[in-house]
């Protein structure tokens, strides 16, 4: 249940680039469950392995693409989740164009810190918008899902690396050749005009997710180290401390604001699981 989306949409990315490809699809099950020995088989693709190193790459590394374009698709919906907060969007053109802009700038071409700032600055205003959903919105826990089951499922596997292996080291090569080019000659960067630019802003956006993923998931496997259905109680106490912030008002938003609303529902979240995951009784 945590990972099938992922899964299907993992499996379903591959499809895809077989289209774009033009490679033929033997089988394709987004959604299963097989056991194979020791192993549970969620989903697959079957098709015709093509000659091209290109093609390759391309149907094995395609959950990677899919995944950064969702990421930039939930970026600007969110935009439109948080009303007092709608420059999201907007934030990531403005960090794109700030990368471009580097390029003529000497001083900040210099500056190696600045990118960082930038980048750790969009992340930061991400989940502060993400955060201002508040708990007892059930969109803040979809958000929160879908980020761990698009985070998990959609990086390439072994088996993925290993196909595209060929393609990789291309892609590998080319980028330190342009990095030596870009280095030499600085006004060369030009020629690959916001490529790299909007690759560092999916890069972004997917450090945004990760954060929220990752956090989702440690919660989720905290939990399930607990009996049923005592899982539930810190996820109780969480939303009843955000419905408790609510029914204080919007007066109360100008001393306590949404965001750190938030914090506090996830730290009383913290405090009531800690004490039960340390008492052997309640653990599994």
């Amino acid at each position: 249940m945590l990972v099938g989306p992922g899964v299907a949409l993992h499996e379903s990315s591959h499809a895809l680039g077989c289209v774009f490809t033009r490679t033929e699809i033997v089988e394709f099950k987004p959604i299963n469950v097989e056991r194979k020995g020791d192993q549970v088989v969620l989903g697959y693709v079957k098709y015709m392995k093509p000659k091209s190193r290109f093609k390759n790459a391309v149907i094995n590394l395609a959950p990677v693409a899919v995944s950064l374009v969702l990421l930039v698709l939930f970026a600007f919906g969110a935009t439109f989740l948080v009303p007092d907060r709608p420059e999201l969007g907007t934030n990531a053109l403005d960090l794109l164009s700030s990368l471009i802009n580097l390029k003529s700038s000497p001083a900040l071409l210099a500056d190696w810190t600045f990118p960082l700032f930038e980048i750790g600055g969009f992340v930061y205003s991400f989940l502060y918008t993400f955060a201002q959903l508040t708990v007892i919105n059930p969109v803040f826990w979809i958000i929160a899902f879908l980020a761990m089951t698009i985070m998990f499922s959609n990086a390439p596997s072994d088996v993925d690396i290993q196909n595209a292996s060929a393609g990789l080291k291309a892609i590998v090569a080319f980028n330190i050749i342009w990095l030596i080019v870009a280095y030499v000659y600085p006004p060369a960067g030009w020629l690959l005009f916001g490529l790299y630019e909007a690759l560092a802003v999916l890069f972004s956006l997917a450090l945004a997710f990760a954060a929220v993923g990752y956090g989702f998931f440690i919660l989720v496997a905290a939990m399930s180290r607990l009996r049923s259905p005592l899982q539930v109680i810190p996820f109780l106490g969480c939303i009843l401390t955000g419905v408790g912030f609510y029914l204080l008002g919007p007066s109360f938003q100008t001393i306590v604001s949404l965001t750190m609303q938030t914090l506090i529902s996830i730290g009383v979240f913290i405090i009531i699981a800690l004490p039960m995951l340390m008492t052997k009784s309640l653990r599994k």
